[in-house]
Protein backbone atom coordinates (compact mmCIF):
# COMPACT_ATOMS: atom_id res chain seq x y z
CA UNK A 1 0.00 0.00 0.00
CA UNK A 2 2.83 2.54 0.90
CA UNK A 3 4.79 1.39 -2.16
CA UNK A 4 0.99 2.36 -4.31
CA UNK A 5 0.53 5.34 -2.50
CA UNK A 6 4.25 6.34 -3.04
CA UNK A 7 3.98 5.64 -6.94
CA UNK A 8 0.44 8.13 -6.87
CA UNK A 9 2.37 10.82 -5.33
CA UNK A 10 5.48 10.20 -8.13
CA UNK A 11 2.85 10.28 -10.44
CA UNK A 12 0.65 13.20 -9.59
CA UNK A 13 3.95 15.49 -8.85
CA UNK A 14 5.12 14.89 -12.72
CA UNK A 15 1.78 15.71 -13.87
CA UNK A 16 1.34 19.18 -11.83
CA UNK A 17 5.43 20.30 -12.54
CA UNK A 18 4.87 18.92 -16.34
CA UNK A 19 1.70 20.77 -16.63
CA UNK A 20 3.25 24.01 -15.17
CA UNK A 21 6.37 23.26 -17.87
CA UNK A 22 4.20 23.12 -20.62
CA UNK A 23 2.25 26.31 -19.74
CA UNK A 24 5.52 27.93 -19.44
CA UNK A 25 6.43 26.40 -22.82
CA UNK A 26 3.26 27.74 -24.55
CA UNK A 27 3.67 31.19 -23.14
CA UNK A 28 7.10 31.32 -24.36
CA UNK A 29 5.93 30.26 -27.99
CA UNK A 30 2.52 32.80 -27.89
CA UNK A 31 5.80 35.20 -27.09
CA UNK A 32 7.48 34.49 -29.69
CA UNK A 33 4.39 34.37 -31.65
CA UNK A 34 3.82 38.04 -31.13
CA UNK A 35 7.64 39.07 -31.47
CA UNK A 36 7.54 36.77 -34.78
CA UNK A 37 4.45 38.89 -36.25
CA UNK A 38 5.88 42.25 -35.05
CA UNK A 39 9.24 41.55 -36.95
CA UNK A 40 7.12 40.49 -39.83
CA UNK A 41 5.46 43.84 -40.11
CA UNK A 42 8.24 45.70 -39.41
CA UNK A 43 9.77 43.65 -42.25
CA UNK A 44 7.42 44.32 -44.79
CA UNK A 45 7.61 48.09 -44.20
CA UNK A 46 10.95 48.36 -43.97
CA UNK A 47 10.87 46.19 -48.00
CA UNK A 48 8.06 48.93 -48.84
CA UNK A 49 10.71 52.13 -47.99
CA UNK A 50 12.80 50.42 -49.94
CA UNK A 51 10.99 49.72 -53.10
CA UNK A 52 9.47 53.27 -52.89
CA UNK A 53 12.87 54.67 -52.67
CA UNK A 54 14.23 52.98 -55.86
CA UNK A 55 11.21 53.78 -57.49
CA UNK A 56 11.10 57.51 -57.27
CA UNK A 57 14.83 57.33 -58.18
CA UNK A 58 14.63 55.66 -61.54
CA UNK A 59 17.63 53.90 -61.27
CA UNK A 60 16.60 51.11 -63.48
CA UNK A 61 13.56 49.14 -64.94
CA UNK A 62 10.98 48.87 -62.45
CA UNK A 63 9.78 45.28 -63.54
CA UNK A 64 13.29 44.02 -63.18
CA UNK A 65 13.76 45.37 -59.42
CA UNK A 66 10.35 44.07 -58.67
CA UNK A 67 11.71 40.76 -59.99
CA UNK A 68 14.39 41.10 -57.85
CA UNK A 69 12.13 41.79 -54.62
CA UNK A 70 9.95 38.80 -55.49
CA UNK A 71 12.73 36.13 -55.94
CA UNK A 72 14.92 37.40 -52.78
CA UNK A 73 13.05 38.62 -50.16
CA UNK A 74 9.58 36.77 -50.77
CA UNK A 75 7.84 40.31 -51.52
CA UNK A 76 4.89 40.28 -54.46
CA UNK A 77 3.74 43.30 -56.32
CA UNK A 78 1.65 44.60 -58.50
CA UNK A 79 2.61 48.03 -60.33
CA UNK A 80 -0.18 49.67 -62.54
CA UNK A 81 0.83 53.19 -64.31
CA UNK A 82 -1.16 56.60 -63.96
CA UNK A 83 -3.53 55.06 -66.76
CA UNK A 84 -3.93 52.09 -64.77
CA UNK A 85 -2.16 50.01 -67.45
CA UNK A 86 -0.40 46.45 -65.44
CA UNK A 87 3.84 47.54 -65.61
CA UNK A 88 4.41 44.20 -63.44
CA UNK A 89 2.63 41.46 -61.73
CA UNK A 90 4.27 39.14 -59.56
CA UNK A 91 3.37 35.26 -60.08
CA UNK A 92 3.68 33.96 -55.97
CA UNK A 93 3.40 30.34 -55.47
CA UNK A 94 0.98 31.12 -52.48
CA UNK A 95 -2.12 29.29 -52.05
CA UNK A 96 -3.82 31.94 -53.19
CA UNK A 97 -3.18 33.31 -56.73
CA UNK A 98 -2.63 37.46 -56.57
CA UNK A 99 -5.40 38.16 -58.84
CA UNK A 100 -7.58 36.91 -56.28
CA UNK A 101 -5.64 38.62 -53.39
CA UNK A 102 -6.22 41.77 -55.14
CA UNK A 103 -9.58 41.34 -55.55
CA UNK A 104 -10.00 40.45 -51.27
CA UNK A 105 -7.31 43.84 -50.50
CA UNK A 106 -9.97 45.80 -52.20
CA UNK A 107 -12.37 44.97 -50.54
CA UNK A 108 -10.95 45.30 -47.37
CA UNK A 109 -8.52 48.37 -47.35
CA UNK A 110 -8.66 51.30 -49.38
CA UNK A 111 -6.16 51.42 -52.02
CA UNK A 112 -6.58 53.85 -54.26
CA UNK A 113 -4.96 53.94 -57.68
CA UNK A 114 -3.91 57.50 -60.00
CA UNK A 115 -6.72 56.93 -62.42
CA UNK A 116 -9.26 56.74 -59.78
CA UNK A 117 -8.30 60.08 -58.57
CA UNK A 118 -10.16 63.35 -59.01
CA UNK A 119 -7.23 65.63 -57.72
CA UNK A 120 -3.51 63.71 -58.43
CA UNK A 121 -0.89 64.40 -55.87
CA UNK A 122 2.55 65.45 -56.47
CA UNK A 123 3.69 63.60 -53.48
CA UNK A 124 4.86 59.76 -53.19
CA UNK A 125 2.03 58.68 -50.43
CA UNK A 126 2.63 55.12 -48.85
CA UNK A 127 -0.44 53.86 -46.94
CA UNK A 128 -0.38 52.08 -44.09
CA UNK A 129 0.01 48.30 -44.18
CA UNK A 130 -3.05 45.70 -43.72
CA UNK A 131 -3.87 42.38 -42.92
CA UNK A 132 -6.01 39.85 -45.13
CA UNK A 133 -6.87 36.54 -45.81
CA UNK A 134 -6.96 34.35 -48.76
CA UNK A 135 -9.27 31.01 -50.06
CA UNK A 136 -6.86 28.72 -48.08
CA UNK A 137 -7.25 30.61 -44.54
CA UNK A 138 -3.25 32.15 -45.43
CA UNK A 139 -2.78 35.38 -44.48
CA UNK A 140 -1.01 38.64 -45.87
CA UNK A 141 0.04 41.82 -45.17
CA UNK A 142 -0.57 44.39 -47.70
CA UNK A 143 0.45 47.74 -48.49
CA UNK A 144 -0.51 50.38 -51.30
CA UNK A 145 1.63 53.26 -52.21
CA UNK A 146 1.85 56.00 -55.21
CA UNK A 147 4.76 56.92 -56.49
CA UNK A 148 5.73 59.71 -58.32
CA UNK A 149 9.10 59.32 -59.82
CA UNK A 150 12.04 62.29 -60.56
CA UNK A 151 10.97 61.27 -64.06
CA UNK A 152 7.73 62.84 -63.60
CA UNK A 153 5.80 59.21 -63.79
CA UNK A 154 3.02 58.01 -61.89
CA UNK A 155 3.52 54.59 -60.27
CA UNK A 156 0.50 52.27 -58.48
CA UNK A 157 2.32 50.17 -56.35
CA UNK A 158 0.81 47.37 -54.10
CA UNK A 159 2.74 44.81 -52.01
CA UNK A 160 2.18 41.46 -50.63
CA UNK A 161 4.38 39.53 -48.15
CA UNK A 162 2.84 36.60 -46.75
CA UNK A 163 4.26 36.12 -42.63
CA UNK A 164 5.24 32.99 -41.21
CA UNK A 165 2.02 30.93 -40.28
CA UNK A 166 1.48 29.86 -36.32
CA UNK A 167 2.36 26.03 -37.34
CA UNK A 168 5.41 26.64 -39.55
CA UNK A 169 6.92 28.77 -36.38
CA UNK A 170 5.64 25.50 -34.33
CA UNK A 171 7.35 23.08 -36.67
CA UNK A 172 10.31 25.48 -36.25
CA UNK A 173 10.51 25.65 -32.56
CA UNK A 174 8.89 22.09 -31.94
CA UNK A 175 12.32 20.43 -31.53
CA UNK A 176 13.60 22.99 -28.94
CA UNK A 177 10.33 22.38 -26.73
CA UNK A 178 9.95 19.03 -26.98
CA UNK A 179 14.17 18.38 -25.82
CA UNK A 180 13.53 21.05 -23.06
CA UNK A 181 9.94 19.13 -22.10
CA UNK A 182 11.59 15.96 -22.26
CA UNK A 183 15.01 17.25 -19.83
CA UNK A 184 12.49 18.30 -17.49
CA UNK A 185 10.59 15.31 -17.16
CA UNK A 186 13.97 13.31 -16.82
CA UNK A 187 15.00 15.41 -13.96
CA UNK A 188 11.73 15.55 -12.41
CA UNK A 189 11.41 12.37 -12.37
CA UNK A 190 14.95 11.74 -11.11
CA UNK A 191 14.09 14.25 -8.62
CA UNK A 192 10.82 12.85 -7.73
CA UNK A 193 11.82 9.41 -7.25
CA UNK A 194 14.88 10.58 -5.02
CA UNK A 195 12.95 12.57 -2.54
CA UNK A 196 9.92 10.75 -2.39
CA UNK A 197 12.33 7.63 -1.41
CA UNK A 198 14.15 9.52 1.09
CA UNK A 199 10.94 10.82 2.60
CA UNK A 200 9.16 7.53 2.90
CA UNK A 201 12.05 5.32 3.61
CA UNK A 202 12.06 5.72 7.51
CA UNK A 203 8.07 4.83 7.21
CA UNK A 204 9.06 2.21 5.04
CA UNK A 205 11.12 0.76 7.33
CA UNK A 206 8.74 0.87 10.13
CA UNK A 207 6.36 -0.95 8.32
CA UNK A 208 8.67 -3.20 7.48
CA UNK A 209 9.99 -4.37 11.03
CA UNK A 210 5.92 -4.22 11.92
CA UNK A 211 5.48 -6.80 9.43
CA UNK A 212 8.82 -9.19 10.06
CA UNK A 213 7.23 -8.90 13.74
CA UNK A 214 3.82 -9.96 12.56
CA UNK A 215 5.04 -12.41 10.35
CA UNK A 216 8.05 -14.14 12.55
CA UNK A 217 5.14 -13.91 15.57
CA UNK A 218 2.60 -15.55 13.57
CA UNK A 219 4.96 -18.67 12.86
CA UNK A 220 6.46 -18.74 16.22
CA UNK A 221 2.58 -19.06 17.70
CA UNK A 222 2.17 -22.09 15.78
CA UNK A 223 4.21 -24.37 17.51
CA UNK A 224 2.66 -24.03 20.84
CA UNK A 225 -0.67 -23.64 19.58
CA UNK A 226 -0.32 -27.37 18.10
CA UNK A 227 1.71 -28.44 21.18
CA UNK A 228 -1.58 -26.97 23.47
CA UNK A 229 -4.07 -28.83 21.23
CA UNK A 230 -2.48 -31.97 20.92
CA UNK A 231 -2.37 -32.02 24.65
CA UNK A 232 -5.87 -30.77 25.26
CA UNK A 233 -6.96 -33.95 22.49
CA UNK A 234 -5.03 -36.45 24.99
CA UNK A 235 -6.77 -35.03 28.00
CA UNK A 236 -9.60 -35.47 26.69
CA UNK A 237 -9.27 -38.87 25.38
CA UNK A 238 -8.06 -40.09 28.78
CA UNK A 239 -9.98 -41.56 31.72
CA UNK A 240 -10.73 -37.85 33.07
CA UNK A 241 -14.36 -37.41 32.67
CA UNK A 242 -15.88 -35.12 34.79
CA UNK A 243 -18.12 -32.34 33.46
CA UNK A 244 -16.84 -29.03 34.40
CA UNK A 245 -13.07 -30.50 33.15
CA UNK A 246 -14.47 -31.69 30.31
CA UNK A 247 -15.98 -28.18 29.50
CA UNK A 248 -13.04 -26.32 30.39
CA UNK A 249 -11.29 -28.32 27.98
CA UNK A 250 -13.99 -27.38 25.34
CA UNK A 251 -13.56 -24.02 26.09
CA UNK A 252 -9.53 -23.91 25.93
CA UNK A 253 -10.13 -26.03 22.57
CA UNK A 254 -12.53 -23.81 20.67
CA UNK A 255 -10.32 -20.65 21.59
CA UNK A 256 -7.02 -22.65 20.51
CA UNK A 257 -9.01 -23.41 17.25
CA UNK A 258 -10.06 -19.61 16.97
CA UNK A 259 -6.32 -18.66 17.40
CA UNK A 260 -4.77 -20.86 15.24
CA UNK A 261 -7.05 -19.29 12.78
CA UNK A 262 -5.79 -16.06 13.19
CA UNK A 263 -2.23 -17.41 13.30
CA UNK A 264 -3.21 -18.58 9.44
CA UNK A 265 -4.81 -15.43 8.68
CA UNK A 266 -1.69 -13.03 9.93
CA UNK A 267 0.74 -15.58 8.11
CA UNK A 268 -1.71 -15.13 4.76
CA UNK A 269 -1.56 -11.11 4.85
CA UNK A 270 2.45 -11.55 5.86
CA UNK A 271 3.15 -13.82 3.11
CA UNK A 272 1.33 -11.34 0.34
CA UNK A 273 2.99 -8.59 1.87
CA UNK A 274 5.92 -9.84 1.11
CA UNK A 275 5.33 -11.06 -2.28
CA UNK A 276 5.40 -14.65 -1.46
CA UNK A 277 2.17 -15.97 -2.51
CA UNK A 278 2.68 -17.84 -5.89
CA UNK A 279 -0.37 -19.03 -8.28
CA UNK A 280 -0.88 -22.35 -9.89
CA UNK A 281 -2.28 -21.26 -12.88
CA UNK A 282 -4.42 -24.06 -14.17
CA UNK A 283 -8.19 -24.77 -16.18
CA UNK A 284 -10.91 -25.13 -13.37
CA UNK A 285 -13.89 -27.00 -13.79
CA UNK A 286 -16.54 -24.59 -12.94
CA UNK A 287 -19.00 -27.34 -11.89
CA UNK A 288 -16.95 -29.59 -9.76
CA UNK A 289 -15.60 -26.17 -8.15
CA UNK A 290 -19.17 -25.04 -7.16
CA UNK A 291 -20.59 -28.42 -5.74
CA UNK A 292 -17.14 -28.38 -3.98
CA UNK A 293 -18.30 -25.64 -2.44
CA UNK A 294 -21.92 -26.70 -1.50
CA UNK A 295 -20.63 -30.15 0.03
CA UNK A 296 -18.13 -28.15 2.04
CA UNK A 297 -20.29 -25.44 3.50
CA UNK A 298 -23.99 -27.41 3.68
CA UNK A 299 -23.35 -29.43 7.06
CA UNK A 300 -22.63 -25.71 8.52
CA UNK A 301 -25.38 -24.45 6.91
CA UNK A 302 -27.47 -27.17 8.19
CA UNK A 303 -26.22 -26.78 11.71
CA UNK A 304 -27.22 -22.93 11.76
CA UNK A 305 -30.46 -23.89 10.24
CA UNK A 306 -29.90 -22.09 7.12
CA UNK A 307 -30.80 -23.62 3.63
CA UNK A 308 -27.60 -23.11 1.00
CA UNK A 309 -29.07 -22.93 -2.61
CA UNK A 310 -26.25 -24.25 -5.22
CA UNK A 311 -27.53 -23.17 -8.79
CA UNK A 312 -26.30 -24.70 -11.53
CA UNK A 313 -26.31 -23.41 -15.28
CA UNK A 314 -28.00 -25.94 -17.58
CA UNK A 315 -25.36 -24.70 -19.98
CA UNK A 316 -21.69 -25.86 -20.15
CA UNK A 317 -19.48 -23.20 -18.64
CA UNK A 318 -16.68 -21.51 -20.25
CA UNK A 319 -13.07 -22.53 -19.49
CA UNK A 320 -11.47 -20.40 -16.62
CA UNK A 321 -7.51 -20.31 -16.32
CA UNK A 322 -6.44 -19.84 -12.71
CA UNK A 323 -5.19 -20.82 -9.21
CA UNK A 324 -8.58 -23.25 -8.10
CA UNK A 325 -7.31 -22.90 -4.24
CA UNK A 326 -6.90 -19.53 -4.55
CA UNK A 327 -10.49 -19.33 -6.09
CA UNK A 328 -11.86 -21.84 -3.50
CA UNK A 329 -10.48 -19.60 -0.62
CA UNK A 330 -12.19 -16.54 -2.25
CA UNK A 331 -15.58 -18.16 -2.40
CA UNK A 332 -15.08 -19.95 1.36
CA UNK A 333 -14.54 -16.58 2.61
CA UNK A 334 -17.62 -15.33 1.20
CA UNK A 335 -19.66 -17.81 2.33
CA UNK A 336 -18.18 -17.60 5.99
CA UNK A 337 -19.07 -13.86 6.11
CA UNK A 338 -22.66 -15.44 4.72
CA UNK A 339 -23.07 -18.19 7.55
CA UNK A 340 -21.98 -15.66 10.47
CA UNK A 341 -24.12 -13.02 9.60
CA UNK A 342 -27.44 -14.97 8.39
CA UNK A 343 -30.20 -15.91 10.68
CA UNK A 344 -31.48 -19.27 11.18
CA UNK A 345 -34.52 -20.31 8.48
CA UNK A 346 -32.73 -17.68 6.10
CA UNK A 347 -31.44 -18.49 2.61
CA UNK A 348 -27.74 -18.32 1.11
CA UNK A 349 -27.39 -18.42 -2.41
CA UNK A 350 -24.31 -19.83 -4.70
CA UNK A 351 -25.06 -18.04 -7.92
CA UNK A 352 -22.79 -17.49 -11.72
CA UNK A 353 -23.38 -14.90 -14.29
CA UNK A 354 -21.22 -14.55 -17.55
CA UNK A 355 -20.37 -12.09 -20.48
CA UNK A 356 -18.23 -12.84 -23.18
CA UNK A 357 -15.12 -11.86 -21.64
CA UNK A 358 -15.67 -12.30 -17.66
CA UNK A 359 -16.99 -15.04 -15.58
CA UNK A 360 -18.67 -13.85 -11.64
CA UNK A 361 -19.27 -15.64 -8.93
CA UNK A 362 -21.80 -14.42 -6.31
CA UNK A 363 -22.57 -16.09 -2.78
CA UNK A 364 -26.26 -13.74 -1.52
CA UNK A 365 -27.13 -13.91 1.39
CA UNK A 366 -30.04 -12.29 3.42
CA UNK A 367 -28.78 -11.54 6.64
CA UNK A 368 -28.16 -7.84 8.26
CA UNK A 369 -26.50 -6.43 5.31
CA UNK A 370 -23.62 -4.15 5.75
CA UNK A 371 -23.91 -0.31 7.16
CA UNK A 372 -23.88 2.65 4.88
CA UNK A 373 -21.22 3.81 7.57
CA UNK A 374 -19.00 0.26 7.38
CA UNK A 375 -19.21 0.26 3.40
CA UNK A 376 -16.25 2.15 2.63
CA UNK A 377 -14.00 0.03 5.05
CA UNK A 378 -15.21 -3.58 4.25
CA UNK A 379 -12.03 -4.72 2.89
CA UNK A 380 -9.65 -2.92 5.32
CA UNK A 381 -7.64 -5.11 7.43
CA UNK A 382 -8.65 -5.66 10.85
CA UNK A 383 -11.92 -3.64 10.43
CA UNK A 384 -15.05 -5.10 12.05
CA UNK A 385 -18.57 -3.53 11.53
CA UNK A 386 -19.23 -5.54 14.56
CA UNK A 387 -17.52 -2.95 17.42
CA UNK A 388 -18.34 -5.06 20.58
CA UNK A 389 -16.65 -8.06 19.13
CA UNK A 390 -19.76 -10.23 19.99
CA UNK A 391 -19.10 -12.33 16.90
CA UNK A 392 -15.78 -13.63 17.70
CA UNK A 393 -15.27 -16.32 14.88
CA UNK A 394 -14.05 -12.86 12.78
CA UNK A 395 -11.32 -10.71 13.29
CA UNK A 396 -11.67 -8.60 10.00
CA UNK A 397 -9.09 -9.94 8.05
CA UNK A 398 -11.24 -12.71 5.27
CA UNK A 399 -12.66 -9.61 2.94
CA UNK A 400 -9.06 -8.09 3.15
CA UNK A 401 -7.20 -11.44 2.17
CA UNK A 402 -10.30 -12.12 -0.62
CA UNK A 403 -9.37 -8.54 -1.94
CA UNK A 404 -5.93 -9.43 -2.04
CA UNK A 405 -6.21 -13.26 -3.50
CA UNK A 406 -8.79 -11.30 -6.41
CA UNK A 407 -6.18 -8.96 -7.17
CA UNK A 408 -3.15 -11.93 -7.82
CA UNK A 409 -6.02 -13.75 -9.95
CA UNK A 410 -6.86 -10.93 -12.36
CA UNK A 411 -10.44 -10.09 -10.71
CA UNK A 412 -12.64 -7.58 -9.26
CA UNK A 413 -14.33 -8.37 -6.14
CA UNK A 414 -17.39 -6.36 -4.87
CA UNK A 415 -20.46 -6.48 -3.02
CA UNK A 416 -23.89 -4.62 -3.57
CA UNK A 417 -27.20 -4.75 -1.58
CA UNK A 418 -29.30 -7.78 -1.31
CA UNK A 419 -32.82 -6.98 -2.58
CA UNK A 420 -35.01 -7.27 0.67
CA UNK A 421 -31.89 -7.36 2.85
CA UNK A 422 -28.50 -8.95 2.88
CA UNK A 423 -25.51 -8.54 1.20
CA UNK A 424 -24.22 -9.65 -2.07
CA UNK A 425 -20.40 -10.55 -2.63
CA UNK A 426 -19.51 -10.98 -6.12
CA UNK A 427 -15.94 -12.54 -7.80
CA UNK A 428 -15.34 -11.50 -11.70
CA UNK A 429 -12.59 -13.17 -13.20
CA UNK A 430 -11.54 -12.94 -17.19
CA UNK A 431 -12.25 -15.53 -19.33
CA UNK A 432 -8.95 -16.46 -21.21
Amino acid sequence: MLKRLQNNLRIFLIMIFMVVISLILCFFFWTTWQDQQIADIAYIQRMASLLIYQLEADTGSPDELLSNYEQEMNVYSILKDKEGHILFQSKPDTRTDLDTLIRIAEKSIEIQYPAEQTTISSITAQGGYGKITGNDHDSYYVIPSNIHTKAGNIYSLVLFYEPSSISSLLLQQLPAYATIWLLAFILILLASRFLLHRAFEPIEQVLQSHKDFIAAASHELKSPLAVIMANIESIQNSEIKEPQTQNSLKVIDAECIRMSRLVRDMLLLASSDADKWTIHTQEVNIDTLLIMLYEAYDPICRKKSIHLDLNLDAESYPQIYTDQERLFQILSIFLDNAVSYSKENSNIEILTSQTSKEFTFLVVDHGCGIAEKDKPFIFDRFYCADKSRTNKAHFGLGLSIAKELAKMLSGKIGFSDTSGGGTTFFLTLPIK
